[in-house]
């Protein structure tokens, strides 16, 4: 069994340095507005402002879910106990247009069952430094640094991404 380890201030500034980014989707946010838009035209059209409220609520909830939730779990980064550990890859494939899909070990030397999209192709063997945000049975929220480089590997970005934010 692997031994975790806290993460070093090297690591800690990786991922302050690291770009925002929303888990919700171009297509999820496209779904949102598409719901919003029709209910702003109807009231512009009839000049029936009564429920101008719920439009409010509505940009402020988008705003939150896109804007304020990721920069919380930015001030996370600094003053959290994140841990970590070494791994390798064990395989590596296209997945999408963006990225690619990327299986590691855990840290019971048996490979995860969850794939990670990364933004590079990796070589089967390669390590990566793992880095474990909210503990070590939330796959999905392990973020991946190459450990010769530093640089961050994880990529949440979809198809639909056309932009980057």
């Amino acid at each position: 069994m692997k031994k975790t380890r806290k993460i070093t201030k090297e690591e800690r500034e990786i991922l302050l340095n690291m770009q925002l980014r929303s888990r919700l989707s171009l297509l999820v946010l496209f779904y949102i507005f598409g719901l919003i838009l029709p209910f702003i035209t109807c009231m512009i059209l009839t000049m029936n402002f009564k429920f101008f409220y719920l439009l409010i609520i509505s940009f402020f909830l988008l705003f939150v879910i896109v804007y304020l939730i990721p920069k919380f779990e930015k001030n996370n980064y600094l003053k959290g106990d994140i841990r970590c550990f070494n791994s390798v890859v064990v395989s590596c494939k296209p997945h999408d247009i963006y990225y690619y899909v990327c299986e590691i070990n855990g840290l019971d030397d048996v490979f995860i069952d969850h794939r990670y999209p990364i933004n590079t192709k990796l070589t089967k063997g390669t390590e990566v430094i793992v880095i474990m945000i909210e503990g070590s049975k939330k796959y999905k929220d392990y973020i991946l640094l190459d450990k010769e480089t530093k640089q961050v590997l994880t990529d949440y970005r979809t198809r639909f991404d056309l932009i980057d934010c």
